[in-house]
C-alpha cells in the first residue's frame, strides 16, 4: 500500500521539475505555480525567476524521497535511518516551499 504513495510522490517530483523547466522556457505560468489564484500577476517574469530554482529543489527532493522510499518499502535494501532523515527533509522542504509561495504572492501579485 505504501508503494502507491512512493510512486505518487515520485511522479509529483518529476512533474514539478518538468513544469518548472517548461515554465522557465516558455515564460508562461500554469495553475500549478500560482497556487490556484486567478488574480493577474504584476510581474510574471520576476515571479518565474523567483520560484524556478525553489521549485527545482522541491521536485528533486520529492524524486529522491520517492525513489528511496520505493527501495525501502519494496525491501530491496532496508534503509530505516535514511528514511527517517528523508521524511524530515521532505516535510521541511514542503513547509519551506509553501512559505516561499506565500512570499512570492505578496511580492509579485
Amino acid at each position: 500500500m505504501l508503494i502507491i504513495f512512493d510512486v505518487v510522490i515520485l511522479l509529483y517530483g518529476l512533474y514539478t521539475v518538468y513544469s518548472s523547466i517548461k515554465m522557465k522556457r516558455t515564460q508562461e505560468l500554469s495553475n500549478f505555480f500560482t497556487g490556484g489564484s486567478t488574480d493577474p500577476i504584476r510581474d510574471v517574469h520576476g515571479y518565474i525567476n523567483y520560484i524556478y530554482g525553489r521549485t527545482i529543489v522541491l521536485g528533486t527532493v520529492a524524486i529522491v524521497f520517492g525513489v528511496v522510499s520505493f527501495i525501502n518499502d519494496y525491501n530491496i535494501y532496508p534503509l530505516p535511518y535514511v528514511m527517517k532523515a528523508l521524511v524530515v527533509l521532505f516535510l521541511t522542504v514542503v513547509i519551506w516551499f509553501s512559505i516561499t509561495i506565500n512570499r512570492a504572492k505578496r511580492r509579485f501579485w
